[in-house]
This record gives C-alpha cells, sequence and structure tokens, in this order.
C-alpha cells in the first residue's frame, strides 16, 4: 500500500480508528501529515474533537490540515452526510495538490467491514457488495486499518496512552449503520460469538466468488458488438440455470440495467419474447431473435420534415437522405434496400419525411393489396428498438418508402417512366 518515498495523508476525526491510525504509521518511521474537518454540527464536542488533533499533531510534530465548515454550506438540497463527505474529500484532493501527498489513508477497521457487508446484503445487493470494503479503492486512497477488529484498536490505543474523543452521535440509532452496528451485530454475536473471525473467511470466500465472476464476464466480452447505432449482445450462451442469471446481470450493469430488470431480460431470452422492451435511464433494450438490442433512448424526439427542391440531401436520425433527379427508367441490376428509385411524373412535391404512426398503410413493392407499417415491420423482423426509428417518405400522404426496407408498388419504375427519383439513405454518415 506505502511505499518509502510515499507522503501519506491521513484523516483524522479524533476517534479511536484514525488516532490509533496516524500512531502506527508515524511508529513505521512514514512521512504523514493529518487532515481534520470540523463540521461544527456537535457544538462544543466539535470543537474538541479539533483541540485533541491540534494537541496531538503539535506533540509529535505532525503537520496538520483543517477545515472548517461554515453552517451556509451545508445548504445544498443534498443530505448533510452526502455534502459533509463532499466537502470531505474535496478538500483531501486539494491537499495532495497544494502539499505534494501521494495518498490519503482512511481508519476503516475490520467492523466497519461487517456493517458494511451486512447493510449492502440488507439492501440487496450486488455480489461486488459483499466483498466488502477495498483496501486501495484508487491508486491514492488506501484503508491500511482494515485487518484490526474495534476490540484490538481499543486495546492498543490504551496500551499507548493515546487519547482519542468518542462521538456520542454512534450511540443513537438514527442512521442505518447505526442500528446495523448497535441493534443487529450484538444479535448475531449471540448465534455466534466468533462472528468476525467467520465473517473474514466468509469475505474470502465472496471475494474469490466475486473474481471467478468478473473473470467469466470479461469471457462474454465476445458476444457484444458496438457500432454507431448501438449495441447487440448475441445471447446463444444464455440458459436456465441461476449463473446465467449472475452473469447477464454482471454484463449489463454498465447500461444501469438493476438486478431485478436482468432477471426480466433473462426470462424473456429463455422463453424466446421477441420483442420484449426494456428501459433504463438513457437506454432501450430490446429482446429479439438470439440477440438482444441496446440502443440509446431518444424520448420525445420528432421528426417532420418538407423536401422541396428536385436534388439534395439531409442528415437525420445519425444519417444522410439524399436525392437526386435520374433521367430515363434504366435501373441498375441490384439495388440495395438503403435506396430506391420512384417514379418522378407521379410525385408531388414537397415531399415529406417523418416517423411512422400507427395506423398507416402502404402497398409495398410486389404486392397486390394494402399493409400495414406495423404488420410489415413484425413480418419483417425489425427489432422494437429500431422501429422508433423506421421513417417514412411521402409525396401528398401516400407514402413512397419506408426508408431502408421496402419502396410503395404505386410509384414503381415502369416502361412509360420518363424520369426517375433517385434516394439513398447513408447510415452512421
Amino acid at each position: 500500500m506505502i511505499s518509502p518515498e510515499d507522503r501519506v495523508l491521513v484523516a483524522v476525526s479524533g476517534g479511536v480508528d484514525s488516532m490509533v491510525l496516524v500512531s502506527l504509521l508515524s511508529r513505521a518511521s512514514i512521512k504523514v501529515g493529518v487532515a481534520h474537518v470540523n463540521y461544527h454540527l456537535r457544538g462544543v464536542e466539535s470543537n474538541d474533537d479539533q483541540q485533541l488533533v491540534e494537541a496531538y499533531c503539535q506533540k509529535n510534530n505532525i503537520q496538520l490540515h483543517v477545515r472548517e465548515v461554515l453552517p451556509e454550506e451545508y445548504a445544498t438540497g443534498e443530505s448533510i452526510q452526502m455534502v459533509a463527505r463532499d466537502i470531505r474529500y474535496k478538500f483531501f484532493d486539494q491537499l495532495l495538490g497544494d502539499f505534494n501527498y501521494s495518498k490519503i489513508a482512511t481508519a476503516h477497521n475490520a467492523n466497519d467491514n461487517l456493517e458494511t457487508v451486512l447493510l449492502n446484503f440488507t439492501k440487496g445487493t450486488g455480489i461486488a457488495g459483499l466483498t466488502g470494503i477495498a483496501t486501495i479503492k484508487t491508486n491514492r486512497l488506501i484503508r491500511p486499518l482494515l485487518f484490526a477488529r474495534k476490540e484490538e484498536v481499543y486495546q492498543y490505543a490504551k496500551e499507548n496512552s493515546i487519547n482519542w474523543r468518542e462521538d456520542v452521535s454512534n450511540e443513537k440509532n438514527d442512521y442505518q449503520r447505526n442500528r446495523i452496528r448497535n441493534a443487529v451485530i450484538p444479535e448475531l454475536k449471540k448465534i455466534n460469538p466468533n462472528l468476525e473471525n467467520t465473517f473474514e473467511e466468509s469475505l474470502i470466500r465472496f471475494k474469490g466468488s466475486a473474481d471467478l465472476v468478473d473473470g467469466q464476464v470479461k469471457n462474454l466480452e465476445h458476444y457484444v458488438e458496438e457500432s454507431d447505432s448501438g449495441i447487440t449482445i448475441t445471447t446463444e450462451w444464455v440458459d436456465y440455470g441461476n449463473a446465467s442469471v449472475v452473469l447477464l446481470a454482471e454484463l449489463l450493469k454498465r447500461w444501469g440495467v438493476p438486478f431485478g430488470m436482468a432477471k426480466n431480460i433473462h426470462q424473456s431470452i429463455t422463453s424466446q419474447s421477441v420483442g420484449a422492451l426494456f428501459e433504463t435511464a438513457g437506454w432501450l433494450l430490446n429482446v429479439d431473435r438470439g440477440q438482444l438490442i441496446i440502443k440509446p433512448s431518444q424520448p420525445g424526439f420528432s421528426i417532420r420534415e418538407k423536401i422541396h427542391e428536385k436534388e439534395g440531401e439531409l442528415k437525420v436520425l445519425g444519417g444522410l437522405l439524399k436525392w437526386e433527379k435520374v433521367d430515363g427508367n434504366q435501373l441498375p441490376q441490384s439495388i440495395e434496400k438503403t435506396t430506391a428509385y420512384f417514379d418522378f411524373d407521379q410525385l408531388v412535391w414537397p415531399l415529406s419525411l417523418r416517423q411512422w404512426e400507427q395506423g398507416d398503410r402502404f402497398q409495398p413493392l410486389g404486392m397486390k393489396g394494402k399493409k400495414k407499417v406495423s404488420d410489415f415491420m413484425i413480418d419483417s423482423k425489425i427489432p422494437v428498438t429500431l422501429k422508433e426509428e423506421v421513417l417514412i417518405l411521402e409525396s401528398e400522404s401516400r407514402i413512397m418508402w419506408l426508408v431502408g426496407y421496402r419502396a410503395d408498388e404505386r410509384f414503381k419504375i415502369s416502361t412509360t417512366t420518363r424520369a426517375m427519383l433517385k434516394v439513398e439513405f447513408i447510415q452512421n454518415a
């Protein structure tokens, strides 16, 4: 965690854990400085905490940095705990830059770890939440005291005559963590007096399991294909087992999919519920045939454009629509789906480009009767996530083209055609 050349900034509140941590690091001949934040939330007690830390640093010749929080700084609309945390870490980051510290050390201990895991388990966390507090959170944030149980911390403080102050608010059950500490853990220890030791063994198992899951998720990356238009995940590996549910959930976390939704997606995949649609903040996930299609959501977007000129181009939906007049009626031997030709003399200008709507009907090229656009999309197996982006090109409210899919029979090229309108949609242009 710490190299000989490191300068470590120790977060010291005045409580027993942080006072013991700075003592241990100092005795190990590590270059340390102390950061103390006075939140002024407990009146005289907050000031007494600061005075204790100041006296310790002065006695031991340790550089001290103090941040005093003003009452108006809490008026942000967020909880006091969140504001205090934000102030604390911004202060630490500032000190790193201003005083050339290379690490920040906080005094979390083994009991904090147990409380965190129980709290995460109660809230319904993933496997990562059961691995506890990381010893090294980042290259700069370290927790060197995680090995020690609370009773060992107290014992060290007493044996080495280290003064500390108890935060009486820790005895109140106003906060979730305090209820875990003061009410839940004592009951668990009645069942298992050796709770801390068995928890440390379980933590090794949890961490090992999490590593195995991470490895399996990395192996699934070759099923994920990303492009400018979205993400496609091939789902051939998904089966009915619980392991498959967990792996799918871990894979989908990056798109903000909670575990409950991942379970429903898994069920839709295994039951082949083609068209099932799920939405997270910013993403649409569509279960398709043998694949899961993920696209950025575009809430409330609307496309309605008028095309007046006989030749031009228009940027739309991340692509480019181009059109031009072509003399004659000679069609190429092969025509891509992204290109369509229309009898120029059958068109009434201006043309319109819009999103498809329920109730739209057209006569697909090669068919005698009309068909609902919605039915055509189902028959063509167009994924739900792409349906909202299907565009209609029309002339005088008559559909000419489901852009990129099928032209209309009524505007087809014939032997009497004298000129054509060529329209092309270039994706990701």
